[in-house]
């Protein structure tokens, strides 16, 4: 067995996770060493347990993964795995990436430059509307357009981006022999033709089902630089793509909705609470240029300029320049005191409540607005950094 088919197999294992096989890797040497161990080599890792041990034992030795590549090839779907090139770097950085993507279409393209366009099923034609314009002007600006390939919000977003002849990814949650939604199958056909990608983790035969979305959206947000919204009700997975897009230090950016529509109250709420607000293509492409002149400081000296409010900041370079101007923001008195008590080491979130005299709710509330703003990140365990 290849390092390349123990991904394969490894992924086709319910209940064995990235985190879990990367973890035993590192202590056996190789993903393909894991399949010829026994139980109590597998009960020794501690976070295995011996539960886990007898079913780990029992299933690494049946797995269908020869079938699985086969089928594949006959398909036309290439098994793009953490240790080929195709692999989404962006997505390696996130704390679980997935171990296999099985990709429809054009592999290359799943490292370009992308940003999320992201929003619910049940939009409004001023959403749709919005959605493949910004799907248009994205990919024609030379961005990959990435979404859910869902009903409403995605799916118009995909179809923007093909429309002006970019590329588009479209993160599947299901296998891609178990399409959702069915109605989408002939537009999946034209998307890949034109040169974009259908992708997912999931080997063939899983059906949708209510942890295949959640799962699919650490992908939607992993892959891209940034994530833009465009409506969102308050109760919605576009919402969990974008406490997972801050967890992966993701910009979020959302367009404002009608202030009467259940719609646009999560996207509304996203804005009040520190988000980009959004009104043109233009706004978008400034906060991912901004992203990459901070990214490319990294790597030379650099130091970071103070001015105005609490929130406002420039980086510059050792020549002085200005790579990254961040606009001044306002921060409350919640955020304010929050901020003040994390720590240059890095606080958690009892420490904070305690420190700063607030309830354990709004210190919560107040830590999500700051990660939307930028100000702070969120590290392994729950660890909370300034970001300056």
């Amino acid at each position: 067995m290849t390092e390349q088919e123990a991904l394969v197999a490894l992924n086709m294992l319910p209940g064995i996770g990235s985190v879990t096989a990367l973890r035993l890797k590192e202590r056996f040497g190789s993903f393909a060493a894991l399949f010829d161990l026994s139980e109590r080599d597998f009960a020794s890792v501690r976070s295995v347990g011996t539960g886990r041990a007898a079913r780990f034992a029992s299933e690494f030795g049946n797995v269908p993964y020869k079938e699985e590549i086969e089928r594949a090839s006959r398909s036309g779907v290439q098994l793009v795995t953490l240790l080929n090139d195709e692999y989404p770097l962006l997505l390696k950085e996130i704390s679980d990436p997935p171990l296999c993507l099985y990709v429809a279409g054009e592999p290359k393209i799943l490292n370009q430059s992308g940003c999320a366009v992201i929003g619910t099923r049940h939009a409004t034609l001023y959403g749709k509307e919005t959605a493949r314009r910004f799907g248009y002007q994205l990919a024609a600006a030379g961005y990959s357009v990435i979404s859910g390939f869902a009903r409403g919000i995605d799916t118009e977003a995909h179809m923007g981006a093909v429309q002006a002849d970019g590329v588009t990814v479209a993160v599947l949650g299901s296998a891609l022999d178990k399409m959702y939604p069915q109605e989408n199958k002939k537009f999946a056909g034209e998307l890949i033709e034109k040169g974009s990608a259908i992708i997912t983790e999931y080997p063939f035969g899983r059906q949708a089902d209510r942890q295949t979305f959640p799962q699919r959206n650490r992908i939607v947000s992993g892959m891209s630089r940034g994530v833009l919204v465009i409506e969102s009700p308050l109760r919605s997975g576009t919402l969990i793509t974008v406490g997972q897009a801050l967890e992966q230090g993701r910009v979020v950016m959302a367009v404002p909705g009608r202030v009467d529509s259940r719609t646009s109250m999560g996207s509304n709420r996203l804005i009040r609470e520190g988000a980009r607000l959004v009104t043109s293509v233009d706004d978008v492409l400034e906060e991912l240029q901004d992203l990459f002149a901070a990214v490319r400081s990294e790597a030379e000296p650099a130091s970071v300029a103070l001015s105005g409010g609490a929130g406002a900041r420039s980086v510059k370079d050792g020549a002085g320049r200005v790579l990254a101007p961040r606009p001044e923001q306002t921060l409350s008195s919640e955020e304010s005191s929050v901020l003040k008590h994390i720590s240059d080491e890095g606080s958690y979130a009892d420490s904070i409540v305690r420190e700063s005299g607030l309830e354990t709710g709004k210190v919560n509330s107040v830590l999500v607005s700051l990660q939307i703003k930028r100000l702070i990140k969120t590290h392994p365990g729950g660890l909370f950094k300034r970001i300056i």
